[in-house]
């Protein structure tokens, strides 16, 4: 059968006939991680801002695929990576839904809570949010940004104009829809890492958990309620529980895929639950690719049946515990990045280098997950010292009125790997989010065709210094 006379309907985007469906300062595709951080940022600095987002709620990784706990700056001294993160923790704590263990680690919060705070403090700053909502076209006059064109749950198509986009999509889709150069994956072949798809068990009798964890060898993170284990094959001195997935591997209960990377952790507020930063989905090295991430769905899903299945027949405390929820989406670490004025380099890290513009400082490692688990491990920097990344990292090459913030600023695959964290992701969200507000008032249409560089319109030592002002604290270099 061929195609010639195959009608598409739907697809005719004739942009004098898209309605017009809100017209902002700031706009920002994506409301995860970094973009319910963008959003609270520009409207706190006076903007109209308006987060779109596929689905329906905010906090992304954090909260829809379930990553929890926050990870480590592993910088002592730092308390938080910027102003936005201390509001959120700090809610959170104070309704129960987060909380520091007996090492100082203030990561530990409620994923399912998440999106119950975000909520509160978007709207509480007065950014809008439009949920149910995908960026499908970047609306260009003249090679510039003038907005975006989604898609709502109805199906229908329309026009968001604003004065600056930011793209906190994790896929950085809004720039390559703008026509922004990005990356994807490994620079050598182009795979990316490993992708997970989290899930959440409860009915779990910790005490007996943790005495089983003591009883093995078992020597770190027993504190209870905030108790926490893990297996790497091949690790069993590090990770004694490898040897009990090494006997249900035998058993037959499991396949040697899912005692790749196994972690699990308690939540602060549900008592008898915890939260899996497991499976990761075999054969898996292109993000991006629909077929094969929904293939990843399919997988995980099946992995973590046999995971359940192992713990409850192997592991005491697990023995009545039953199922509450695998995430929706899946946890993606790395996937496409903007090619950006600056591009953060693995020799960044390792001399621990520092920038007038700096606006996220982090000593977290190089962590790149592949076939085995973690099978790339840059060495530490000098305990103590940090690097930073400038804010020209958030702002794509060649571009005006767009900028970027979370997992897909400007940086190689191996330095992606130690900035894609959580909390650094919020500093970039609230130094975009500061910079998109200010570009906003600063646009001027040009009458001779040209346009001003963002980095000429903006410095991004303004943006550092403003994020002091707001009670982020940064360390002298």
């Amino acid at each position: 059968m061929g195609y010639k006379k195959l009608e598409i309907k739907g697809l005719t985007l004739n942009a004098k006939e898209l309605p017009i469906l809100a017209d902002v300062d700031v706009l920002i595709a994506g409301g995860g991680t970094a973009g319910a951080v963008a959003g609270i940022a520009a409207a706190r600095e006076g903007a109209r801002a308006l987060v779109v987002e596929r689905y329906g709620a905010l906090g992304g990784s954090g909260s829809l695929a379930q990553v929890s706990p926050l990870m480590s700056l592993k910088i002592p001294d730092k308390p938080e990576p910027c102003s936005i993160n201390g509001l959120i923790k700090r809610q959170m704590m104070k309704e129960g839904l987060a909380a520091v263990d007996q090492n100082g680690q203030d990561g530990w919060f409620n994923s399912a809570m998440l999106p119950f705070i975000l909520d509160d403090l978007i709207t509480s700053y007065g950014c809008d949010v439009l949920y149910d909502t995908t960026v499908i076209g970047a609306a260009m006059q003249d090679n510039e940004l003038q907005g975006l064109v989604v898609q709502t749950r109805g199906g229908g198509k329309g026009l968001i104009r604003s004065r600056c986009v930011i793209d906190a999509t994790g896929d950085a889709l809004a720039a390559k829809l703008a026509g922004a150069n990005c990356f994807e994956g490994r620079e050598s072949d182009g795979a990316n890492q490993s992708v997970s798809l989290r899930f959440t068990l409860g009915g779990i009798d910790l005490a007996q958990l943790q005495s089983f964890l003591s009883d093995i060898g078992q020597s770190w993170g027993l504190g209870l309620p905030l108790l926490e284990t893990a297996s790497i094959w091949g690790q069993s001195d590090t990770y004694p529980l490898e040897r009990v997935f090494r006997q249900g591997m035998k058993n037959g209960l499991l396949h040697y895929e899912d005692g790749k990377f196994f972690q699990a952790f308690t939540i602060p507020g549900m008592g008898a639950a915890m939260t899996f930063n497991c499976p990761e989905i075999p054969d898996m090295k292109q993000a991006l690719d629909p077929f094969k991430t929904s293939r990843a769905y399919v997988t995980g899903r099946k992995m973590t049946v046999r995971l359940h299945r192992f713990l409850k027949l192997m592991v005491p405390g697990f023995e009545n515990s039953y199922f509450l929820s695998s995430g929706p989406m899946l946890g993606v670490r790395e996937s496409r990045r903007v090619d950006a004025v600056f591009n953060l380099s693995v020799q960044d890290y390792l001399q621990c280098r520092k920038y007038d513009d700096g606006i996220a400082q982090t000593a977290y490692p190089i962590d790149i997950h592949g076939e085995e688990g973690v099978d790339y491990q840059e060495e530490d920097i000098p305990k103590g010292d940090f690097f930073e990344i400038p804010f020209r990292c958030l702002i794509p090459a060649g571009t005006g009125r767009l900028l970027v913030a979370g997992r897909c600023i400007g940086a190689s695959f191996a330095a992606q790997s130690a900035a894609r964290i959580q909390p650094v992701c919020r500093a970039t969200g609230e130094a975009a989010g500061i910079g998109a507000a200010w570009l906003a008032r600063k646009y001027k249409p040009s009458d001779d065709g040209k346009r001003s560089a963002t980095a000429e319109l903006i410095k991004g030592s303004d943006i550092r210094a403003r994020m002091i002002a707001h009670g982020g604290i940064f360390l002298k270099r």
